[in-house]
């Protein structure tokens, strides 16, 4: 009988057969070995399967699955894995070759518990590298420094038994991460690897998420509006940090209806901003913005003042 993998890695895809193939080479290019790669085909259109033919390697797998969004996909990918440890990278990412080994060291020298890890993380952007500090909000609540820090699916390893109790909410499209590892943070440890950026992200304009056609500031409000409830362990955020959450929102609104020359509801939504956070430091500047969208100054103009905050 084979024995079970320590980690299983989890890669959701959609359409990106061009880009696979690099993140599934750095895990095979891992120099600690015992590990799984499950590969979720979100119902690609494109040659994403004869990409993951081209490799040979058992611990490579394949499951295809109706296109039903990421959340799902990382759920299927949960459902299948076998490894004590699971981890996640996304389909234009990839792993530097000490990833996992940094990983199991961490957790050898722990005794392997029940907990939930994360890392920094390195961004490369037109040929440039820069790592990126992982916790670089440091509070003592965990709730806080969650929702504060942006937490990718790439930069966790969770204990498996934590992952088949808890899965990704479907019903989120964006911080649907956030929102998991505020439910594991209740019940369960979370702690910051130091040191380590052996996660490359990289930054480019297909990436599912971006401002100029995703209205992502809409999608944080609804995911904010339902972990700040009394219902939900976001429950344990001070106001101050909600507040401060809630207006970045409506500051992505207000961007994101500026791209598209809508200046009757961008300084909706930059009122909207001020209103809910006025100690934030963006005030000033985001009453400058308000300003300009009243008396109909340039919104090319305006823009680059509200790319800045």
């Amino acid at each position: 009988m084979n024995q079970a993998p320590f980690f299983s890695i989890i890669i959701p895809t959609y359409n990106r057969a061009g880009l696979l193939g690099k993140a599934i080479k750095s895990v095979l290019g891992q120099t600690f070995k015992s590990w799984e790669l499950l590969i979720i085909d979100d119902g690609s259109t494109d040659n994403t399967a004869d990409v993951v033919k081209q490799f040979d390697d058992p611990r490579v797998r394949y499951i295809y699955q109706t296109n039903a969004e990421r959340c799902v996909a990382r759920n299927n990918g949960i459902g299948h894995a076998g490894g004590k440890y699971i981890c996640f990278l996304d389909s234009d990412d990839y792993y530097l070759p000490e990833r996992l080994s940094k990983i199991y060291n961490e957790l050898l020298q722990r005794h392997n518990p029940v907990e939930m890890f994360y890392t920094g993380l390195t961004i490369e952007k037109e040929n440039a590298t820069e790592p990126r500090e992982g916790n670089y909000y440091r509070g003592e609540n965990i709730f806080e420094i969650i929702v504060v820090n942006t937490i990718h699916s790439q930069q966790v390893c969770v204990a498996a038994e934590i992952m088949q109790e808890y899965k990704y909410d479907p019903q989120f499209r964006i911080g649907e991460d956030m929102e998991l590892w505020l439910r594991i943070a209740a019940k369960y440890p979370v702690n910051y690897l130091e040191k380590q950026y052996d996660v490359v992200v990289l930054e480019h304009e297909d990436r599912s998420v971006n401002i100029m056609r995703t209205n992502t500031g809409a999608e944080q409000l609804r995911l904010y509006h339902f972990i700040f409830t009394d219902a939900h362990s976001g429950k344990k955020i001070s106001n101050k940090v909600k507040a401060y959450k809630l207006a970045s929102s409506f500051h992505s609104m207000a961007r994101f209806n500026l791209y598209r020359n809508k200046r009757f509801e961008a300084a909706s939504a930059v009122f909207k901003a001020i209103c809910t956070d006025w100690s934030s430091p963006w005030t000033k500047l985001r009453i400058n913005v308000f300003l300009k969208l009243i008396t109909f100054s340039s919104i090319k103009g305006i823009q680059k003042i509200m790319d800045v905050g």
